[in-house]
């Protein structure tokens, strides 16, 4: 068996198991866990998690870094300015972000460079602001994590002209996710929110029926300070 076929093994390639569904498709690989929602919009909803009984939201998680753990929400306290349905927001300065993701109406998104953001962030109906991982198939030089830092990743990502949500199956080190991400072929890889209380999310299932991810994390003292979501409706 020739060397090239255990390397996309190893890195998630090969013989991924797909599960169809009305709302959300998820795609299992060896190393990712791949969320294609249904959707004919994208917003970022602040202050308060889209809630479960919203049977028009297909998926949603934590999008752009929050600044402080205030009591009180403040969109001051999201890293850089944001859109929230057509409302543009200002956010604090993040250094540390180096680019966001802008959707347009009726049906059209932009990953972009942070130099460009400001601008495009003025045509989007939504957008926020984080660290670009992979832009244009290029590995960008600013990383999001040190490269051995473990945990559970997770990207906002285009691939084949699509927009997904891309997690790792398991921990891992950061650097290893974002060569997963490479192997899988994505375009586009922005960083999203991740840690104990930010990784709690959820989506639909072909029965309609919600699936928690982290579900855990609802009990950590962190999850009250969470303040903004990526959410793709119906």
């Amino acid at each position: 068996m020739k060397k090239s076929f255990f390397v996309s093994l190893f890195l998630g390639l090969a013989l991924p198991s797909i599960m169809i569904a009305q709302t959300t498709r998820v795609e299992s690989t060896v190393n990712l866990i791949v969320f294609h929602p249904s959707y004919s919009r994208i917003d970022l909803v602040c202050e308060k998690m889209p809630d479960k009984s919203d049977a028009d939201v297909v998926y949603c998680c934590e999008a752009a870094f929050t600044g402080q753990l205030f009591k009180n929400f403040s969109h001051a306290n999201i890293a850089d300015d944001h859109v929230c349905s057509d409302e543009l927001y200002k956010g604090y300065a993040c250094k540390a972000n180096t680019g966001g993701f802008i959707w347009q109406k009726p049906n059209k998104w932009i990953f972009v460079k942070k130099d460009k953001y400001p601008q495009m962030l003025k045509t989007a109906y939504a957008g926020f602001g984080q660290i670009l991982m992979i832009y244009n198939n290029e590995l960008m030089p600013k990383q999001a994590q040190k490269p051995t830092a473990k945990n559970v990743y997770r990207a906002l990502c285009e691939r084949n002209g699509k927009v997904c949500v891309v997690q790792s199956k398991k921990t891992m080190e950061y650097s290893f996710f974002v060569k997963c991400l490479q192997a899988y072929g994505v375009t586009h890889a922005l960083y999203l929110d991740m840690g104990r209380g930010w990784n709690y999310a959820w989506y639909r299932d072909s029965d309609g029926k919600v699936k928690e991810l982290f579900p855990e994390s609802k009990q950590s003292s962190n999850f009250k300070y969470r303040t903004n979501w990526i959410t793709f409706y119906k």
